[in-house]
């Protein structure tokens, strides 16, 4: 990360926790209990298994492709003998 990136981040930083500060003390909202309700806890485990799902997806095809490219490129070899 450059120098400009690195003071973005720490700003986005910054202000999400002044963000936080401000919804708990000013209205009376707690982050944690938010997060420990059933109904986060459902969505979180469903976006959970969507990306393990998705992360499968991904490995999948990366091995496909592997195959496929393994198997064209014997093929040429052997087109060239």
């Amino acid at each position: 990360m450059n120098q400009t990136n690195q003071k973005g981040f720490v700003k986005t930083i910054i202000l999400i926790v002044i963000a936080l500060i401000i919804l708990k003390y000013t209205f009376g909202i707690n982050l944690k209990d938010i997060i420990d309700s059933d109904i986060v806890q459902g969505i979180i485990a469903v976006i959970t298994a969507l990306l393990k799902l998705l992360w499968k997806a991904v490995l999948f095809s990366v091995d496909f492709l592997k195959v496929a490219i393994t198997y064209v490129k014997d093929f040429i070899q052997e087109i060239l003998k």
